[in-house]
C-alpha cells in the first residue's frame, strides 16, 4: 500500500510523560558508551546506569547515574550525557560529560538519515586504584537509517569511536591507553513497546611506563546490549466477592536492559606487568526499572459469559480499542469495514510524539502529524514546520461523509497507509470486512510486506489458491509471524466475512504481537535472553 503522508519519527526519550501507560522510546537512552540504563520514567532525566571499564586490563563494573538532557531546533537534536559512576571494591570512579549533535535529513521515500557527531570538548576521568586515566582526545561518529511505517518505526545504524587516555599515578609514571570501538545497532519504536540492540567490539591498546619498564599490551572485548520497554496486560480478579465487578485488567509498563560482555585481557604479574597470557572473562549485567501501572476500565459484558471470544472482547473494551456500550455488543454480528477501521486505528496507534523545540514550537515532518494526541515525550527525528491554518476538511472517499461517526478514524487510517479504498476513492464503509482485508491492514501497519518472497508467495493453508492476489504477501507474513493460524482442518477461509467476535480475536492477537512477539524476535537473534 502506498504511503500518502510522511511519518513523524519518534525514537528517543525527551522531556515529560503525560500518560503513565504509554511506552517510552528506548533509542539512545543509555548512551553509546557501552553501558545500560534503567530507561525513561515519568518526570525523570537521571537514570540508574552500569558500564564495564577495560582500561586497567581487567573488567571493572561501574555503577551510578546517567543524566540525559536534550534540546531540539529544526532538524538538529543536541543530547548531553553526564555519567557519575563508581566501584567501591575496586577503588574506582568515572566522571564523563559529552554532547552529541544529531543532524537529520529526510529523503524522498520518507526515510530519515541521522548523522551524529561530538560537539564541544568531551571530558572523562577514570580512576582505578591509584591510577588515573584522563581523556585527551575522542573521535566519534554514528549514522542511522530510520524507516517510519504506519504503526512502527524501524532503525539500524553503525558507530565508530576512538578514545586516547593519558595515564598516571600509582606505579604508572606516564603513558597512554587507546580504546577503539566499532558497532552496529538495531531497533524499533511503537506504541506498545520498543527495543534497541547494540553489538560493540572494543580494541584496547595500552603502553604505560611502570618504573623502568614500558609495559605494552592489547586486549579485546565484545559487548552486546539489549534495552526494551514493554507493556504487560494482566487480569486481576477481585478477592472480595461482594463487588459490582469481578475484576479488571492492569496495564504494566516495564523497562529492561541487559548487557553481555566477553573480553580477552592480559594476565599481570605481582609487579603489575603484563605477561604473555591472555585471560578470557564472560559475564552479564541487568537493570530493570520500577513498573508503571494503570488500571483499565471494566466493560459491562455480563451477557457474554462463557462465550468463546469473551476474553478477547473484554480485553479490547478495556483497552478502548472497542468503544461504546459493551452491553450491546453482539459477537455474532458481522463487522463493517468502517467499524474495523475504527478499531484498527486504536490497536495500531501512531508512534507517540510530543517533543518541542527550544522555542516551544512542535517539530514535525509533516504538518498533518502535529494534531496527534500528545501521549509521551519520545520524539526523536523531527523537522520544524511553522503553524498553518487548518485547511477545509475533505473526505478521501466519495462514500464517506465528513459527518460520518467513523470519519476521523477512516481519514486517519487512510492518511497513515493502514487502509485504502475498494475501488479508488470508494471505501464501502458499510460492507463487511473479510479475513484477507483485515490481515492486509495488519501487515500494512507493521510495514513487513517485504518479508514475503516474490513474485507470488505460497502459504501452507489448504485454501491458499483462494487468497486474493492483493493479499497474498500480507497473508504469507501474517502466517510467518504467527498473527494468523488456520482452523483445525488447515483452512484460512480468506474471503469469509468476520464476525465481531472473530475480529476481536484477530485484533487481540495483533496487539499481542506488537507487545511481545516482535521484541522476542529482535532479542533472541542477538542476545540469549527473552
Amino acid at each position: 500500500m502506498k504511503k500518502t503522508i510522511k511519518r513523524l519519527i519518534s525514537l528517543v526519550a525527551a522531556v515529560c510523560l503525560l500518560l503513565p501507560s504509554v511506552v517510552y522510546a528506548r533509542h539512545g537512552d543509555g548512551g553509546y558508551e557501552g553501558g545500560i540504563s534503567s530507561g525513561e520514567a515519568p518526570g525523570k532525566t537521571q537514570y540508574e546506569y552500569q558500564e564495564v571499564c577495560f582500561l586497567s586490563g581487567e573488567p571493572v563494573v561501574l555503577t551510578g547515574t546517567l543524566t540525559v538532557k536534550k534540546t531540539i531546533k529544526q532538524n538538529t537534536i543536541s543530547t548531553t550525557y553526564t555519567y557519575e559512576l563508581q566501584n567501591i571494591d575496586k577503588s574506582a570512579s568515572l566522571r564523563r560529560t559529552l554532547t552529541h549533535r544529531s543532524i537529520l535529513t529526510e529523503k524522498d521515500n520518507g526515510q530519515i538519515i541521522e548523522e551524529v557527531y561530538l560537539t564541544g570538548r568531551p571530558s572523562e576521568t577514570v580512576r582505578i586504584g591509584n591510577t588515573t586515566y584522563t581523556l585527551s582526545s575522542y573521535d566519534f561518529t554514528k549514522s542511522s537509517l530510520l524507516d517510519p511505517n504506519p504503526a512502527i518505526h524501524y532503525f539500524a545504524g553503525n558507530l565508530w569511536g576512538k578514545k586516547i587516555y593519558r595515564a598516571s599515578g600509582g606505579n604508572v609514571s606516564s603513558g597512554t591507553v587507546i580504546v577503539e570501538v566499532t558497532g552496529n545497532y538495531y531497533g524499533y519504536d511503537q506504541y506498545w513497546g520498543n527495543t534497541e540492540v547494540q553489538t560493540l567490539k572494543y580494541l584496547i591498546q595500552s603502553q604505560l611506563r611502570k618504573g623502568n619498564i614500558i609495559d605494552r599490551w592489547g586486549g579485546t572485548a565484545d559487548v552486546v546490549i539489549s534495552a526494551s520497554t514493554s507493556q504487560e496486560l494482566k487480569y486481576i480478579k477481585n478477592e472480595p466477592e461482594v463487588m459490582s465487578f469481578e475484576g479488571g485488567y492492569l496495564l504494566e509498563q516495564k523497562n529492561s536492559s541487559i548487557m553481555e560482555y566477553d573480553c580477552r585481557l592480559p594476565e599481570f604479574d605481582s609487579s603489575g606487568i603484563s605477561t604473555g597470557k591472555m585471560i578470557r572473562t564472560q559475564d552479564s549485567l541487568k537493570i530493570e526499572s520500577f513498573p508503571v501501572q494503570k488500571r483499565l476500565p471494566v466493560p459491562q459484558l455480563n451477557h457474554l459469559r462463557g462465550h468463546p471470544q469473551e476474553e478477547y472482547i473484554n480485553k479490547l473494551f478495556s483497552l478502548e480499542v472497542f468503544k461504546g456500550n459493551g452491553s450491546k455488543f453482539n459477537p455474532s454480528s458481522y463487522m463493517t469495514r468502517a467499524e474495523f477501521t475504527a478499531a484498527l486505528v486504536e490497536a495500531a496507534k501512531e508512534v507517540p510524539s510530543d517533543l518541542t523545540d527550544a522555542k516551544g514550537t512542535q517539530s514535525v515532518l509533516n504538518a498533518s502529524s502535529a494534531a496527534r494526541t500528545p501521549a509521551t515525550a519520545t520524539a526523536r527525528y523531527t523537522a520544524l514546520r511553522g503553524r498553518k491554518t487548518e485547511p477545509e476538511v475533505v473526505s478521501p472517499f466519495l462514500d464517506v461523509s465528513v459527518d460520518d461517526i467513523y470519519f476521523s478514524q477512516i481519514e486517519s487510517a487512510y492518511k497513515r497507509g493502514l487502509v485504502t479504498g475498494v475501488l479508488g476513492n470508494i471505501f464501502k464503509p458499510n460492507e463487511y470486512i473479510t479475513v484477507a482485508e483485515a490481515l492486509t491492514a495488519f501487515i500494512n501497519a507493521l510495514g513487513l510486506e517485504n518479508l514475503a518472497p516474490n513474485p507470488v508467495p505460497v502459504t501452507t493453508f489448504r485454501d491458499n489458491d483462494e487468497i486474493p492476489l492483493y493479499a497474498r504477501k500480507a497473508v504469507y507474513v501474517a502466517e510467518k509471524t504467527g498473527i494468523i493460524e488456520g482452523d483445525k482442518n488447515g483452512y484460512l477461509r480468506p474471503n469469509s466475512e468476520l464476525t465481531k467476535g472473530q475480529a476481536a480475536q484477530l485484533l487481540s492477537r495483533f496487539i499481542d504481537y506488537m507487545r511481545q512477539d516482535i521484541r522476542r524476535d529482535f532479542r533472541e537473534h542477538i542476545v540469549n535472553y527473552y
